[in-house]
This record gives structure tokens, sequence and C-alpha cells, in this order.
């Protein structure tokens, strides 16, 4: 059937529905709208963990106002998760779709908050059908949330806060638990930004993971030194065999090759990460790499989607080096509409064209 076969709906002149792989390239030209895709979805992952108030200057964002496309009409935003974890027993992850709808307003002052979540549970049963549960449906702060197994009145007395943070805390709310450990843990990665060693605004210690920008790159080893002494050679071993050797002549190469390596081993110690993240979004993870350690990069990128099926890495490139590790269908393009069609950008599967 067409609706099953991407390439036979292609074949009947028709645009098929792709699903989004753990592994995806965004392209397009500059301005075409990649950026504010990671930007929504960093906003998203900054309502949850702090509320939508603070979330609307975190970043340097400009307040909640100024980021609404259309005055006067809510935000809204509806993902579909498989979760690896918060499964009932007896069925597995490929067995469960959850939905997660958020809306948010502003009042007479501008200020934001919560005006709906709402949170889905679909369960495959064993004739191919989906059973529906609705595990999160509050408006205006007021509704109802399955918890202990029950479904109870519940509500948060400040709607600038999420119900999902605030439920998903609770282990007895385990689906709310974890739908919010997949938001509140998306790692949205800045390495390609000028490399900034230790000392710089981190904190003394160990650390478990590394931060956005890998300044805190020293703290994060001195953390497997210590809690992982056996295995910490044999990590760093594994990272730096990977690394190209730059050669005698280094210091005839421009300063962004000079510091390519370390931004390399910066990217390889991420994904050696032994709590994946969900999803890790990397703009340009090229740009300052030279084209063998793009090639590593690109197999590592491929590797780590197969060690961890239900975790996503999604990066934007211009780099054809990259892209050339890539099926068709895990490359999206977009492209910028015409400017008199409101701003509006089309995000096209490359998988999706006949050619």
């Amino acid at each position: 059937s067409a609706d099953k076969d991407p390439f036979l709906t292609i074949s009947a002149g028709l645009t098929p529905a792709i699903p989004l792989s753990n592994l995806m390239a965004l392209i397009g030209r500059n301005s075409s709208g990649k950026t504010s895709f990671f930007g929504a979805l960093s906003f998203v992952s900054d309502c949850t963990n702090m509320g939508c108030a603070a979330a609307s200057i975190e970043h340097g964002r400009s307040g909640f106002v100024h980021l609404l496309t259309e005055q006067g009409k809510p935000m809204v935003f509806e993902f579909l998760f498989q979760l690896q974890n918060g499964h009932e027993s007896g069925t597995g992850p490929e067995d469960i779709i959850v939905s997660y709808r958020m809306e948010l307003d502003a009042d007479e002052h501008g200020k934001p908050f919560y005006a709906s979540e709402k949170v889905i549970r679909s369960r495959k049963t064993e004739d191919g059908s989906w059973d529906r549960l609705v595990g999160l449906d509050l408006v205006n702060g007021e509704g109802t949330v399955i918890c202990g197994g029950e479904r109870i009145r519940g509500g948060v007395a400040d709607t600038r806060f999420s119900a999902l943070r605030s439920y998903g805390a609770l282990v007895s709310c385990p689906l709310l638990h974890a739908l919010n450990h997949e938001i509140t843990h998306w790692f949205f990665c800045d390495f390609s930004s000028e490399f900034r060693r230790t000392g710089n605004g981190v904190a003394p210690g160990g650390h478990k993971h590394l931060n956005c920008d890998g300044s805190n790159l020293e703290n994060v080893l001195e953390y497997i030194r210590a809690e992982n002494p056996v295995q910490y050679p044999e990590i760093i071993e594994r990272i730096t065999e990977k690394i190209p050797n730059i050669g005698k002549e280094s210091h005839k190469l421009p300063a962004s090759f000079k510091k390519s390596p370390g931004k390399l081993f910066l990217y390889l110690l991420l994904l050696e990460d032994p709590m994946p993240r969900p999803l890790i979004c990397i703009e340009t993870p090229d740009i300052g790499l030279y084209h063998d350690m793009v090639d590593v990069l690109a197999t590592e990128f491929r590797q780590y989607s197969i060690r961890h099926p239900y975790s996503q890495i999604i990066f934007t490139t211009h780099n054809p080096y990259i892209l050339e590790s890539m099926a068709p269908g895990e490359v999206w393009i977009f492209k910028r509409v015409e400017e008199d069609a409101e701003n509006l950008v089309d995000i096209d599967c490359a998988g999706a064209d006949p050619v």
C-alpha cells in the first residue's frame, strides 16, 4: 500500500509522509529557518525547565510578545514521542506514542502563561488498533491528571510554570515523568563557537556532562577520572585514536584548523556519555574541521544513532562531505517562501523528491 511505502507514493505522484529519523541533517540557504527551528525547540525545553516567563528572556530572547509570529494569537507546539522509558510492562517503546500539546498566551500586560497543556498516550493493542489515554489535560491551570494509576483533579497555582514539569517530578506519574525527562534533557550544542577553556565562569569540581559550549571539558575529564579510573584511559584512547594526525606541518595550518582536533575531541566525548541525551541539536558541526575529521564525525554520528535508537541527533550543515553519509530520508531542505508570504518557510524531505 502506498501509505506504507514512500517510494510507491512518490511514483504515484503524491508527497509521502516521511517520519523523522534518529539522525537528521537540515540544509538550506542562510536565513531559511534552520536556526529558528533549533531556537523553537530550545525555547520549549527552557519553558519546561524554568517557566515560560523566564524562558522568554533566556539566551538573549527579547520577551514573549516579540517571539510571537502573529500578535494577539497564542503560541502552540505539538510533539509526538516514542519514549524509551515510561511505558507499561509488557509493551515496548515502539508500541506507545505520546503526544504533548502546549499553548502559551499573554495576559493584558504581555506576560506569558500556559493556557493549556495536554498529554495523550496511544498504545497499540493486539488487534492493531490504538488505545488512547489522556494523561494530562489542563486549561488555565485546572483540569485532570493521571497520577498513581488514577485520574484525579489537578492543576498548578502559577500558570507561568509547566504542569508537565510539576507532575513530571513525581515518580507516581511515570508517563509524565518520562516525558518531562525527555524534554528537559534536550542538548543544544555550541562547540563550533570559539573554544573556551575552563575558568571562564565554570563551577569548580567534576561535572557529569559537557555544557553547551564545552568550556567545562576539564571538569568532565576530572569526573570521569574519579568515578571510572579503570575506564578513563580506555575512553581517552578510544577517542584519540579516531582523531586524524594533523602532522608535523600543523604550525603552517590556519588557526581554526589547529583548534579542530580539540573540537572533534569534544564531539566524540559528548557521544561517549553513558547517559545519552534524548535529543542533540548541533549547528554546523563541520565548521573548522578538515575533511577527514568530518568523515570521522559523520561515522560517529551514525554509530551513536545505532547504539541509542531512541535518541536523536539533528544537525545543520552546508558541507557536502557530511551529507554523503546520509540517506535522502534523513535530509530535510529548508526554503524561505517569497517575502510577501508572511515570512513562511517550506520544509521538505529530500527523500520525497522523485529524483
